[in-house]
């Protein structure tokens, strides 16, 4: 098995989502997070979660709760290439 824990251990998309969220949230609209911080926090299984992390960026990307940013420059919804961070849109930004 590719995790060292159980899959029923796995946390959920929705756990997942909300660490993302939770993590921006905390760091604020003037930082970023790195994606690789969500997953650590679940542990010495990260690497293993990282496919989902991403997908949950995705996603809450889509839906206009973050942005991805790459050297200092934001990306929006549009995933770059490599490495990139997140970065948290607060609802009074979208005016």
């Amino acid at each position: 098995m590719m995790f060292d824990q159980k899959d029923e251990d796995q946390p959920t998309y929705a756990i997942l989502r909300q660490r993302v969220i939770d993590l921006a949230t905390e760091r604020g609209p003037d930082k970023t997070i790195c994606p690789s911080e969500v997953a650590k926090t679940f542990g010495s299984y990260w690497r293993d979660l990282m496919p989902r992390v991403h997908q949950v960026a995705e996603q809450l990307c889509a839906e206009r709760k973050l942005t991805f940013e790459k050297g200092g420059v934001s990306h929006g919804q549009n995933r770059p290439s490599g490495n990139y961070r997140l970065r948290i849109v607060l609802d009074d930004q979208d005016d």
